[in-house]
């Protein structure tokens, strides 16, 4: 059974109620299990360019190292297979292109993107991100949010200094302390979790997550788990219902059969020590 019979997808993106251009971007590559989201930033149309370069760029280099990858090796140092290794490179590649771009095209000038965007494959998902687009699983009537925002909000939060209902009185929770493009240099934070059959992971903007509760999420893909276009359509729709102040883009996945070949992760890591 090929990889995509394994997967099943819905990729949704909207302008929302309020904005005139959508600066959202999504994409992905089922032949390797690969899914993207981006949600752009900047004057004119330059949000939707970089959102747009990150998408094509990660798809384009993973495509192109995958059939190279050695698969199921694991970092020692890091811990981090080569799937998540690859994903991460191939975000920071991303972030190059978008920072050449918005220093070279004046009308470019400070643009940036979020981005996150995971890999299936084996038992695993590979997750590589920046700002505060999110991943979360849903698994067994359980919503889990998997990334933490890159945001002013969470590192306040993280510091100690507040806890998160004093820290929403404080700070709007959308100021994104990372943002591809935006600087010379950025940090790409990259994770790998268990996947199950049943499992269902969400990547989306935060024209979702600002508009509709994580409890009404996880309601709605429970509702929905077995018709993930009908599930997107109805995520997008509460957004707008609730304001649509931001563009909405959603990108989900079912894990249909088991994606591992040979040994598990946690053999191959064993094997290190």
């Amino acid at each position: 059974m090929a990889l995509k019979d394994k997967v099943t997808t819905a990729l949704l993106s909207d302008t929302g109620r309020v904005r005139q251009n959508n600066e959202d971007a999504v994409g992905e590559d089922p032949d390797i299990g690969l899914l993207v989201l981006a949600d752009g930033m900047g004057g004119y149309n330059a949000g939707e360019i970089a959102s747009g370069i990150a998408v094509t760029t990660v798809l384009d280099v993973a495509k192109r190292n995958w059939p190279s990858l050695k698969h199921g090796q694991i970092d020692a140092t890091t811990g981090l297979g080569a799937e998540s290794q690859m994903l991460k490179s191939a975000v920071e590649d991303a972030h190059r292109a978008i920072h050449a771009v918005a220093q070279s095209q004046p009308q470019c000038a400070g643009m940036g993107t979020t981005i996150v965007t995971c890999l299936l494959h084996d038992d695993r998902m590979s997750i590589a991100y920046v700002g505060d687009s999110r991943l979360y699983r849903f698994r067994s009537g359980k919503l889990e949010q998997i990334t933490r925002d890159h945001s002013l909000l969470e590192e306040l939060v993280a510091r100690g200094h507040y806890d998160r209902d004093e820290a929403k009185k404080l700070v709007r929770k959308n100021i994104v302390t990372r943002a591809l493009g935006a600087e010379p240099d950025v940090q790409v934070d990259a994770i790998e979790e268990p996947i199950e059959v049943g499992d269902t992971v969400l990547l989306c903007s935060d024209g979702l997550t600002d508009m509709v509760s994580d409890e009404v999420i996880g309601l709605t893909l429970g509702k929905y788990a077995d018709n993930l276009e009908y599930a997107a359509k109805e995520l997008v729709a509460l957004a707008n219902e609730a304001g649509g102040k931001d563009n909405i883009s959603v990108v989900l996945a079912r894990l249909n059969a088991s994606l591992v070949a040979g040994k598990r992760w946690y053999e191959r890591l064993m094997e290190w020590f």
